[in-house]
């Protein structure tokens, strides 16, 4: 079944275990499914000359590590940075406990890891996102379809959000089944029915919906 994926899919995926999405978007792009998406989304992930939400993340992760070190050198203990980074709600929890669990008792090791780590994560994303333009289609869009829009946006608050809807309409139109897969339930999964009745979208689809069965042993 083709999928017409949202920029949470998207950033979910190319920054992986620093996002909270992460493990649910692997799963969407990983699948052999078609992908497709639209000029909104490409431009909130992307940007204009490399300004979009990725290049905005990137850097945030870039400078929580680089927080994570200078805190190593004023004396803190990894214990005591992880509990304040967990506690703020920080993107780059899980990939310092990551990098950071076999140099608990060695600081200078553990800062050249981190280091390296950065560095590590910053490629991995890179081949994460030269997957995401083999693997999506982005499409064009000129029409407006207004009388959807005027639809969607009494409901919708975000009508950025109802442009990307549009948009998977539009690609719907020629692809049958389309699905719609968001990680942003607010604004898009809670009117699946409000969007399946009035645009060709056959379905909306969380990105939670995708998590595994849990295994029972």
């Amino acid at each position: 079944m083709p999928y017409f994926v949202d920029s949470n899919v998207i950033i979910g995926y190319i920054f992986d275990n620093a996002d909270s999405q992460g493990k649910y978007a692997k799963i969407v792009i990983e699948d052999r499914d078609e992908k497709h998406s639209g000029q909104y989304v490409k431009r909130e992930c992307f940007g204009l000359y490399g300004k979009g939400r990725c290049n905005t993340i990137r850097n945030e992760i870039a400078k929580e590590i680089r927080r994570v070190r200078y805190a190593l050198d004023k004396g803190l203990s990894l214990e005591q940075i992880l509990d304040q980074m967990e506690e703020k709600g920080c993107r780059t929890y899980i990939v310092v406990q990551d990098i950071s669990k076999d140099y608990k008792s060695d600081i200078l090791s553990l800062k050249e890891a981190l280091k390296e780590g950065q560095l590590d994560f910053e490629t991995d994303c890179i081949d994460r996102e030269d997957l995401i333009n083999k693997t999506v289609k982005f499409h064009d869009r000129y029409l407006p379809y207004s009388e959807i829009y005027d639809i969607l946006s009494k409901s919708i608050e975000d009508l950025d959000d109802v442009e990307v809807i549009i948009d998977g309409h539009h690609v719907g139109l020629k692809i049958s089944n389309l699905v719609l897969v968001s990680g942003n339930y607010r604004d898009i999964t809670v009117f699946k029915r409000l969007i399946c009745e009035n645009t060709s979208l056959a379905d909306v689809r969380s990105l939670k919906s995708f998590a595994p069965p849990p295994s029972f042993h």
